[in-house]
């Protein structure tokens, strides 16, 4: 469910951001700071959308728990949700029984996402409306 969410949110940002693009005149700066703020602003959201499932899965819903020298807060749970979705993996907390799962999806989708925000922003440098028809 985490998976379709955020990919629905990723497409619904990067096609908000196409409509913006073709309605403004052309400015090439302003353009590409509206993108990467959008862009940036939805990953962030995504994962969170992860953060909330790894904090349930770990506090309610008994799906696993996280190897830690201390008591996990929510922003324990935010901050390897971030790491994780950039593929960063620097192995400070690790996730054990399903939320190991659960993670290398959100890896997985971390780095289609990224990949395919990086390619959208390329389109814009290069002075093109990606998703729109002109």
């Amino acid at each position: 469910m985490l998976f379709a969410v955020s990919t629905s949110i990723h497409y619904a940002t990067l096609c908000s951001i196409s409509g913006v693009l073709s309605r403004m005149p052309p400015r090439p700066h302003l353009g590409l700071t509206i993108a990467m703020m959008a862009i940036a602003l939805a990953h962030v959201v995504e994962a969170t959308l992860y953060a909330v499932g790894f904090w349930l899965g770990d506090t309610a819903l008994g799906l696993g728990s996280f190897k830690s020298e201390s008591e996990l807060d929510w922003m324990d749970h935010f901050y390897f949700s971030l790491v994780n979705f950039t593929t960063l993996g620097r192995g400070d907390l690790t996730p054990t029984g399903h939320l190991r799962f659960m993670a290398g999806i959100e890896a997985l989708q971390g780095f289609l996402l990224i990949t395919a925000s990086g390619s959208f922003l390329f389109q814009v440098m290069r002075g093109s409306v990606p998703l729109s028809r002109r």
